[in-house]
């Protein structure tokens, strides 16, 4: 069973993945060259938007990866307890909420200048991050076996 759910697990991560590559290369005819990345006291700092993309994809393959191995270390250990399905729930859940991120910063921009978005994109792509990050937590709580209860004793 758990490898079953391992191979579910890589499947819809890679899927994942692929959407968010798909996207960005069906999408950056469209798309500024610029991505707001940084806005504060001194104004809004800009990145080449491709560095950006692919900085996000990296990062959230990364967790999603991470996640995944967590997962089937810790269930062929017999560790499948509270603390270790946090693990595996919290780097999955952020690997899915970075190309959250990613995507809703494109979408942002989405036919505009980047000086004309200014800040919004960071506004959108934390938006974006922090809801898929609660949704995809809350399914994988369900989706992923249920932890063993730890003994206390010695």
């Amino acid at each position: 069973m758990a490898a079953k759910r391992s191979g579910k697990l890589i499947t819809i991560s890679s899927v994942s993945v692929l959407v968010y590559v798909v996207l960005f290369l069906l999408l950056s005819p469209l798309l500024p060259e610029h991505l707001a990345r940084h806005a504060g006291t001194d104004g809004v700092g800009y990145s080449p938007l491709s560095v950006t993309v692919l900085i996000v994809g990296l990062v959230a393959t990364l967790s999603l990866l991470i996640g995944i191995l967590a997962y089937r270390d810790f269930t062929s250990l017999g560790h499948w307890y509270p603390g270790p399905k946090s693990i595996v729930v919290c780097f999955l859940s952020a690997g899915f909420g970075i190309l959250g991120l990613g995507i809703a910063m494109m979408l942002a921009v989405l036919g505009r200048e980047a000086e004309e978005s200014g800040s919004l994109p960071i506004g959108m792509g934390l938006l974006g991050l922090l809801l898929v990050f609660a949704v995809s937590a809350g399914i994988l709580v369900r989706a992923l076996p249920r932890a063993e209860p730890e003994s206390l004793s010695t």
